[in-house]
C-alpha cells in the first residue's frame, strides 16, 4: 500500500509524493512527481479550474488510479493528467465518476 501526499504549487499544478507504506523503523521508497490538471481533466469530470479543494481530490484520485494499475517507479515525473489517458484508454470515463465537483 502507498500513500499519497498531494500539495499545491499553485494554479493547477501540483506535487505528488507516492512513498511506500512500511512498518516503523523500516525505510521505504518515495517517489516524486510534479503534475497538472488540464482543461481536458477538468472539463471530463466537471471540476472547476478554481476550486482547489477539488483539484486536489481529483489528483490524489488520479494516483490511486495509477498506482493500482502500474508501481510508482513507473509512472512520469512530471505530466497533465490527461497523458494518463494515453496508457489507460478508460481513465478519463473511469476517472468521472470518483472525482469530487
Amino acid at each position: 500500500m502507498s500513500v499519497i501526499r498531494v500539495e499545491p504549487r499553485g494554479g493547477r499544478d501540483f506535487d505528488v509524493t507516492v512513498a511506500e507504506e512500511t512498518p516503523p523503523g523500516v525505510s521505504g521508497l518515495s517517489f516524486s512527481y510534479r503534475v497538472r490538471a488540464d482543461d481536458a481533466v477538468l472539463a471530463a469530470t466537471g471540476t472547476a479550474a478554481d476550486d482547489e479543494p477539488a483539484l486536489l481530490a481529483l489528483v490524489r484520485v488520479s494516483f490511486e488510479y495509477l498506482l493500482a494499475r502500474e508501481p510508482a517507479g513507473s509512472i512520469l515525473s512530471s505530466f497533465e493528467l490527461s497523458v494518463i489517458g494515453r496508457y489507460f484508454p478508460t481513465y478519463l470515463a473511469d476517472i468521472a465518476d470518483r472525482a469530487p465537483r
